[in-house]
């Protein structure tokens, strides 16, 4: 057996007195915090954050939608006018595009050893592209390339160990033939030199080289190898309408998976122009940060005044069970109940004892106070896991109905009087047999209505109350995931069901209904918005309360529950530093070109160090935009920078080891927060168990 925690953090635990004789002061504040909380409740209450929201959707509709008519080509599809009038402005910070629509040209660009040549806008018919290097005192071609075929033809220049370093010419040519047969089985010098005279010019371009040898491989295996720098003054091609939605959503799906950084490096490589580039990061930014950012603020901030003290929080939990003890009939010792209430969750530790009215278990028992319990929480706004153990008194409980005697049916049950009449006791015989059948029929009726099977029935009953408890499975299939009624909701559906059927017999008695699901259902188990379970030596189980709508679905799934957490628990331990410097910090923060600093990730820091709104929110758009901006003009010079110095390919390195950088961090964050939530709750509840 596992020796018993320390008690040492048990100190941390809060002992409010509670003075029975007069509740109402704490009553009455959580009843004005309850009634302020719950006229709250109107979706769009026009606040700032209400036309946050709305701004964000609307600019959402207008962002995402007019990519979709871009990208498709429904409007003005080959039109230049966007590209060609912005790259004259400051906006665009290279040379002018320039329109080549129906024009014939040729496109370079090198990858790694190779020279790629490809042909735009040829005419459908037999053509014919050359690609010739030479050096710079020979004209004299060191390497060359036939590619025949039809309309637009690509081809590649191999760069091998006989290509010396140095600077060279590259010609290429794009011709078309005069006869209808392909040219495709042309690869060769010879052949081509045959077929010259029937071949007419179309375009011709030529450009600088630049090769030079690089080490590549492994860090225990380099070799070197050859590499091309295109050096073309040839304007750049303006994009289309169309090509500008298509980079669009491939921008954006690069950010989605490789962050801002990512999508501004690969963006920048293929020349598209940095105000696209900006325009499409910020986009995004602003998308999520005006909706997601109110939804997580309505979900999690409470004002001031709705901040619950260790008195309220108390009270409150002791109102609360107080009504669930009515409800399932035993008596709680409110002297006895423990209540640690920390940064990082609320801990309760509570004894009860059963009654002869007492029918839940002590699942049931604790699973009904975690249910209310949570249920007021997510009125208050309290967020906090809580942490509860309930503990049953009783060596022997009427919960168990396969214990109980015959004793249990009769208020009478220390013996029946001997007399010469035994009519009295027959008839109460009578009665029962006669209750216990129109019970069971009912009962069966009501399985039947449900669609439900019967795996455990019991009912029994004395002169005070009538107990029945059922436990049921649903018949349906996959009833985990499609099963909805809670065993809460069937559990009033029985006893509105019994009360109609059973009236006849009742005779003033209380019917006591108790109805549990053999089988959890995931409405059953939605108790709660989401649950930590505890691992290794650090046992327990964790609830957060669930909150519903949007909110509550977006935020609350494990992965977000997760992130939210872990940036909960890195907040409370810097709290000092996120007060000093909480508005300039979040600037910088998203501002940084470091992964896992965009503007959602700043606007949840700013949210659980309880910063204003309005704070938050701009924090989060000047940070969110001069990270764009600084991105889109730079991703080009930083791309030119490491090809100049032949760094190039360290950038797929520098990214991987970031990102193993930050799942590390977020890991050790989730673990270190486990690791204290649950160890100090084990230890609180050890020591309270044993005083």
């Amino acid at each position: 057996m596992r020796p018993p925690l320390p008690a040492a953090n048990v100190t941390a635990a809060v002992e409010v007195p509670q003075d029975s004789s007069d509740p109402s002061p704490l009553d009455k504040e959580l009843d004005r915090i309850r009634q302020r909380r719950t006229g709250q409740t109107g979706f769009f209450r026009g606040t700032f954050d209400d036309w946050t929201l709305v701004f964000g959707v609307i600019a959402g509709t207008v962002f995402f939608g007019g990519m979709m008519v871009m990208s498709t080509g429904l409007l003005a599809s080959d039109s230049i006018i966007i590209d060609q009038t912005l790259t004259k402005t400051p906006l665009d910070t290279g040379d002018e595009c320039t329109d080549r629509q129906g024009e014939v040209w040729i496109n370079i660009w090198a990858s790694h050893d190779e020279v790629v040549v490809k042909s735009n806008n040829a005419p459908e018919g037999s053509t014919m592209l050359v690609a010739e290097m030479t050096s710079i005192e020979s004209e004299v071609p060191l390497i060359a390339s036939y590619e025949g075929g039809w309309g637009d033809i690509r081809l590649e220049l191999i760069l091998d160990d006989g290509i010396p370093d140095g600077m060279y010419f590259l010609k290429s040519t794009l011709y078309l033939s005069d006869s209808e047969e392909s040219l495709s089985e042309i690869d060769n010098e010879s052949e081509f030199t045959a077929i010259l005279d029937t071949l007419t010019v179309l375009k011709s371009k030529q450009i600088s080289v630049e090769v030079h040898t690089v080490k590549t491989g492994s860090l225990f295996n380099r070799v070197d190898s050859k590499e091309a720098e295109i050096i073309d003054t040839e304007p750049r091609s303006c994009l289309t309408i169309e090509s500008m939605g298509e980079w669009g959503w491939v921008l954006m799906g690069a950010e989605w998976v490789g962050g801002r950084e990512t999508a501004m490096l690969l963006g920048g490589n293929a020349g598209v122009p940095p105000w696209w580039l900006a325009l499409i990061s910020l986009g995004m930014s602003i998308f999520f940060l005006c909706v997601q950012y109110p939804l997580m603020h309505r979900l999690y901030h409470r004002e001031a005044d709705d901040l619950l003290s260790t008195s309220q929080m108390r009270r409150l939990i002791e109102r609360t069970i107080q009504r669930v003890s009515q409800d399932l009939r035993f008596e709680i010792d409110f002297d006895e109940m423990k209540l640690q209430d920390r940064p990082i969750s609320i801990d309760v530790y509570l004894q009860y004892t059963t009654t002869g009215k007492t029918i839940a278990t002590p699942i049931d028992v604790r699973t009904e106070i975690t249910k209310e319990l949570l249920e007021e929480f997510a009125i208050f706004g309290e967020m906090r896991p809580l942490q509860l153990k309930v503990v049953c008194m009783d060596t022997s409980t009427s919960a168990d109905m396969t214990s109980l005697g015959p004793e249990f049916f009769f208020s009478d049950s220390s013996g029946v009087p001997l007399a010469e009449d035994y009519s009295g006791f027959f008839t109460d015989i009578s009665a029962f047999g006669r209750l216990d059948t129109a019970a069971h029929e009912s009962i069966a009726r009501w399985f039947r209505k449900h669609d439900l099977v019967d795996f455990g029935t019991a009912v029994m009953a004395d002169e005070e109350a009538i107990f029945v408890r059922v436990i049921y499975r649903p018949v349906q299939r996959f009833a985990y995931f499609l099963f909805k009624p809670s065993y809460k909701d069937l559990q009033d559906d029985l006893e509105s069901h019994l009360s109609a059927d059973l009236n006849p017999h009742l005779h003033g008695r209380a019917l006591m209904v108790s109805a549990r699901n053999e089988k959890s259902t995931l409405a059953d188990r939605a108790i709660a918005g989401r649950v930590e379970q505890g691992d290794r030596e650090f046992t327990g189980e964790a609830m957060v309360a669930k909150r519903g709508g949007i909110a509550g679905a977006l935020l609350q799934n494990p992965f977000m529950g997760d992130v939210l957490s872990s940036v909960e628990y890195v907040a409370h331990k810097n709290q000092n530093r996120i007060d000093r410097y909480g508005y300039w910090g979040l600037i910088v923060f998203v501002w940084i070109p470091f992964m896992a600093s965009g503007v959602l990730v700043g606007a949840m820091l700013g949210l659980v160090a309880r910063m204003p709104f309005e704070r938050v929110f701009a924090a989060c758009l000047i940070g969110g935009s001069a990270a764009s901006l600084t991105w889109a003009y730079t991703a080009r010079g930083i791309i030119e920078f490491m090809e100049r110095y032949h760094a190039e390919a360290v950038i797929p390195v520098l990214l991987i080891l970031a990102v193993a950088f930050t799942w590390l961090k977020i890991r050790d964050n989730k673990m270190r927060r486990r690791e204290e939530l649950f160890r100090d709750s084990m230890a609180f509840f050890a020591g309270a168990s044993e005083s």
